[in-house]
C-alpha cells in the first residue's frame, strides 16, 4: 500500500444515528492500526473529535487543518499531532487535499457534500491527485449515485471522473481499495 495519509471529510455533529458513529470508529481503528495519517477538519466536535480520538488510540498519527473560525472559537482537537491553521474553509480543503494521498467522504451535511464534491471538481480540472472514496453507510450516498447518474446520462459528468469518485458500500471495500492504492 503506498497510501500514508487519508484525508476524511466527515460531520462534527454528534446528534446522528448510532451506525454513523459506529462507522467512525471502524474507519479510525483501521487507520490506526495501518499505522495510517489522519488529515481532517480539525474540530474536537462530534464525529471529527471521535474519529481523531480513536485514530490515536490505536496507534495512527493525526493532522488537524484548522480554520480561524474554530480556532477563534476554541473547538480544536486536543489530539492532533500536528495542527495546520487555515484562514477558511476553502483553505481548508486545499490543505487537505495537497496534504492526503487518498480522500474518503463519510455521510455529513452540505460541509461534507461541498468538500467531496470540491475535490472531485478538481478532477474535471486536471488538478486532482488523489480518488476520492465516498464511503456509503446505511445507504447514505445512493440518492447523489442517482443524481450522478442522471447527469452521466445528460452528458454533464464524464465516466472518467467517477473513476476517481467512487462509492465504496462497506468498510471492507474502502480498506481493499486503499491496500491498492
Amino acid at each position: 500500500m503506498n497510501v500514508k495519509s487519508i484525508g476524511v471529510f466527515l460531520s462534527s455533529r454528534q446528534d446522528i444515528a448510532p451506525v454513523y458513529a459506529e462507522a467512525v470508529k471502524a474507519l479510525g481503528q483501521w487507520i490506526g492500526q495501518q499505522k495510517l495519517t489522519l488529515v481532517y477538519g480539525g474540530s474536537k466536535a462530534g464525529m471529527m473529535e471521535l474519529l481523531a480520538a480513536t485514530v490515536k488510540q490505536h496507534g495512527g498519527r493525526v493532522i488537524g487543518v484548522v480554520p480561524d473560525i474554530v480556532r477563534q472559537r476554541g473547538m480544536e482537537s486536543p489530539h492532533c499531532d500536528v495542527t495546520i491553521y487555515s484562514a477558511d474553509l476553502a483553505d481548508r480543503k486545499a490543505i487537505m487535499m495537497r496534504e492526503a494521498d487518498v480522500l474518503v467522504a463519510l455521510p455529513g451535511g452540505v460541509g461534507t457534500l461541498d468538500e467531496m464534491l470540491t475535490a472531485a471538481a478538481a478532477d474535471t480540472i486536471g488538478t486532482a491527485r488523489q480518488k476520492v472514496y465516498a464511503l456509503n453507510i446505511n445507504h447514505f450516498w445512493d440518492p447523489l449515485w442517482q443524481v450522478f447518474g442522471q447527469m452521466q446520462r445528460e452528458g454533464f459528468l464524464s465516466a472518467a471522473t467517477m473513476e476517481w469518485l467512487q462509492r465504496v458500500d462497506t468498510l471492507e471495500e474502502l480498506e481493499q481499495k486503499l491496500q491498492s492504492c
